[in-house]
Formats: structure tokens, sequence, C-alpha cells
């Protein structure tokens, strides 16, 4: 559980720290960026990396809520509080970790969100969740 908010705190200032260094300023175009880009490596290059660090610890904690909703469907009769309590509780959190960035930067935190959301979903493993086969068992 500790791991986890870390990964939670690590990817809301990752995310912080990314809306701050990437260099972007609305309305912009193309010729704009490319030359913002060029005059402005360091923060390109420093948003960019705090982006890949966010987005990845992000990512992770969605597989985490995603197994965690797929473990709590099948042992729904063996569940205890706490059990009952992480699942909700993180995705919380994560909403408003992405809220609180969405009022730094809406387009940059939505950016942030879709990448997290697609990796986390990529990133799972089906074999390990087991979760379609035991529709089709007739229990």
């Amino acid at each position: 559980m500790l791991f986890i908010l870390l990964k939670l705190l690590t990817g809301f200032i990752s995310g912080f720290l990314f809306i701050k260094f990437f260099p972007v300023s609305i309305p912009m175009g193309i010729s704009d960026m490319v030359v913002i880009f060029v005059l402005e490596p360091a923060g390109f290059v420093l948003g960019m990396t705090f982006f890949l660090i966010a987005f990845i610890a992000n990512a992770e904690i969605i597989r985490s809520i995603i197994e965690w909703t797929a473990w709590l469907l099948k042992n729904i009769k063996s569940l205890n509080h706490m059990n009952a309590l992480f699942g909700p509780i993180l995705s919380l959190l994560l909403i408003g970790a992405f809220f609180v960035l969405s009022a730094l930067s809406p387009w940059e935190a939505f950016a942030l969100f879709c990448f997290s959301v697609i990796y986390g979903i990529i990133s799972l493993d089906f074999k390990k969740l087991n979760f379609a086969g035991d529709w089709f068992k007739g229990d």
C-alpha cells in the first residue's frame, strides 16, 4: 500500500514538473512549437522526462486499480473491509491528482491522463487475471 502511495506521489509531482517545464502557450501552431523546442531544448527534454515518469507511474496505479477490481469481482464472497476500501480510495486519490493537474494546464493534464490510461490497459496481464475465462465455466 505504501509503495502504491509512493507511485501516486511520484506521478503527481512528475506531472506537476512536466506542466511547469514543458514550454506550451495556447493557442500554438506547429511552427511556434518547433521554434520553442529548438530555442529551449532543456525545457523540452526535462518536460518529456517528467512526462515519461508521470505517465508510467500513473499507468501502474491504473493497472493496479483494474487488477483489484477484477480480483474483487472474482472474490466477492471472501471480502473484508480493508480490501473493499483499497480500490475506491486509490481511485479517488488518482482522480484528485489529475483534477489538480488539470487546474494548472488542462491540455497537458489531458494528454498525461490519456497516455496513462492507454498504457495502464495495455500493460494488463490477462492470463494473470484469468477474468475472461471465468464467465464460460458455468460456476
